[in-house]
């Protein structure tokens, strides 16, 4: 236990976080049934306490939920099968467990995009450097930021910590950024309430009276006996350096409903990676905005049509397409040299460009991000394109060789490489990313370097080396993904032959819920793929997992089952309203706390 007099604080001028970092992460593996923020290990006193499930200001479980109050959702899956009995059973097919299971408790670090919204919202006079500029990337998983995979380690600590430091030391340049008590000649009680103010915004509100109360008295003390400006750096630096600022809790002490506080925080970093008060949520009534279905469902739409939220999806389209940097390409500039860096960032511009304007609107549909052939061209990319160099500006493309985000030079060249374009790897891609079908390893002892064969495509290379049976229990899927792609060189630019012959792009695939699907173009490929069933519910998984930070599991079906319906329902395809039904539903609320 670590107790800091303000006698001492001088003495102690930077605390060493990690190793309370680390054990409040071990207290919740062991059962702990406290706050991760439990203040005892700061500044002595009583543990953190949030209340039983019955504690007033908690939300009772019929506020948080897409089903209505009174509905079961076997009630709600009455409603889809009426509404349309087809699609309702393709939903069924894919999501069939009707028991809804809440999550289980998490503890969970901030990421560096997190980090950085949250920490230029609380000190914007002292922001210059985002994290994202001095911590290294946390481990991905499928190309996203898994809860599982955030901690502190010792490549990221000394970072933060340095980081923490930076912001520090401009805050004791101008303490007033964060505590101007001037006009009181820093009266002992404005002293007070302005610490409070400023660590419970840092804590999100979780925090309860007693802890702040801490905080005020180790500042307001301080400030006597160092002065103002050491004693407010001192306070920035042991909140910013708190397990309760960098961690989210979702830590119950009983019954499995996250407090309100809670739950307006997770809202807030789950559909726009930011603290409540930075995109306009109220700290001071979190209940407020939560306590009825209606007053949920506008909190949630207030949240969605924020720019942050806006951001938020663009980063989802980025990660879900694994679309690369601009320094991160693999393409041999000996095979490729019109993919110079200048191409290679262009690129990259490119597609967010496109993003942007396909999802900017209220309701953006993604059938306009699949099926446009507008997109904004630069002079780098004219040639990728076969245009004229001087063609800049937003552009109508050949509808014959374009369609949608797929057929953008940034997201196939992020696909292929070095010195091929890695028809394979772009069939991996659309097997796991897009279509969500199942796909194991190499059978053992199976040869993967593809064969030397004179004069032959790549089409003709691949069948060669994947033509037997235990080959194509995987490459009946990838193989079909990556002919219909080969009319696209690894740069992106369109071609007709491969080493001096026509390139064949057909495909047939029958795993469709529509049936057998049989094209002779990408772009009539492209078209049967992302207006199939299977895509869209492939989608509604992707958009689940890298929002929630997590993989599904069987008592995630009913949600799911009502985001894919509502999606597909009338060719709708609105990605907003899933993340609406999506927030809606107990995966916000409620949690599972082990016995």
């Amino acid at each position: 236990m670590l107790h800091v007099r303000a006698s001492e604080h001088r003495a102690f001028p930077r605390l060493s976080p990690l190793p309370l970092l680390l054990s409040a992460a071990v207290a919740v593996c062991a059962g702990c049934e406290g706050s991760i923020g439990d203040e005892r290990m700061l500044l002595g006193g009583d543990a953190l306490g949030a209340g039983g499930a019955n504690s007033p200001g908690r939300l009772g479980p019929a506020a948080s939920r897409t089903i209505p109050p009174g509905e079961s959702t076997k009630a709600v899956d009455a409603q889809m099968q009426a509404a349309n009995p087809t699609l309702f059973e393709t939903a069924q097919t894919y999501f069939p467990d009707d028991n809804a299971l809440n999550p289980p408790t998490r503890l969970f670090r901030l990421t560096r995009t997190q980090l950085d919204i949250t920490t230029k919202s609380l000190l914007p006079a002292s922001y210059t450097t985002p994290a994202s500029d001095v911590m290294p990337r946390d481990p991905l998983q499928t190309n996203y930021e898994y809860a599982a995979n955030l901690s502190f380690n010792p490549a990221n600590f000394t970072p933060y910590t340095n980081w923490v430091g930076q912001l520090v030391a401009s805050v004791r340049a101008k303490p007033q950024s964060v505590i101007d008590c001037a006009a009181s000649n820093n009266a002992p009680t404005c002293l007070d309430d302005q610490a409070r103010k400023f660590v419970a915004r840092a804590f999100r509100g979780i925090a309860p009276d007693p802890v702040l109360a801490r905080y005020a008295t180790f500042f307001t003390t301080s400030v006597q006996q160092v002065g103002l400006p050491d004693a407010t750096a001192d306070l920035v630096d042991l909140t910013l350096t708190s397990p309760q600022y960098v961690f989210r809790d979702e830590v119950l002490p009983a019954g499995g409903l996250l407090t309100p506080a809670q739950q307006l925080q997770n809202i807030s970093y789950t559909l726009a990676d930011a603290p409540p008060d930075a995109i306009g949520l109220s700290l001071a009534d979190p209940a407020g905005q939560l306590s009825t279905p209606d007053l949920l469902a506008r909190t949630i739409d207030q949240v969605l049509a924020t720019p942050a939220a806006r951001d938020k999806l663009m980063r989802f389209f980025i990660s879900w397409l694994e679309v690369k940097q601009a320094d991160e390409f693999a393409l041999a500039p000996d095979v490729y040299p019109e993919f110079t860096p200048e191409v290679a960032a262009a690129a990259v511009e490119e597609t967010k460009a496109f993003l942007n304007r396909q999802l900017a609107g209220a309701a953006p549909k993604l059938k306009d991000v699949t099926q446009s052939t507008q997109t904004f061209v630069s002079e780098a990319l004219g040639t990728i394109y076969g245009l004229k160099k001087s063609t800049k500006g937003l552009v109508d493309l050949d509808p014959t060789q374009r369609l949608g985000i797929f057929t953008l030079p940034g997201v196939i060249a992020s696909h292929s490489g070095p010195t091929t374009t890695r028809l394979v790897k772009r069939g991996v891609f659309f097997t796991r990313k897009v279509m969500c079908l199942p796909l194991g390893l190499p059978p053992p002892g199976v040869n993967t370097v593809l064969p030397e064969i004179a004069d032959a495509t790549e089409r003709q290379r691949v069948e060669t080396a994947t033509s037997t049976a235990r080959c194509q229990g995987c490459h009946a899927f990838i193989n079909p993904f990556g002919f219909m792609q080969e009319n696209f060189d690894a740069t992106g630019k369109w071609r007709t032959t491969d080493n001096g012959k026509p390139i064949d792009s057909t495909i047939h695939v029958e795993f469709l819920d529509e049936g057998a699907l049989d094209t002779k173009t990408p772009i009539d490929a492209l078209r049967g793929l992302t207006g199939s069933l299977r895509f869209q519910q492939c989608f509604a998984r992707q958009l689940f997992r890298f929002y929630l930070g997590r993989d599904e599991i069987a008592g995630d079906d009913p949600i799911l089952r009502q985001m894919f319906f509502g999606f597909a329902n009338q060719g709708v395809q609105d990605i907003v309203a899933m993340l609406q039904t999506l927030a809606r539903s107990a995966t916000f609320s409620q949690r599972t706390v082990a016995p």
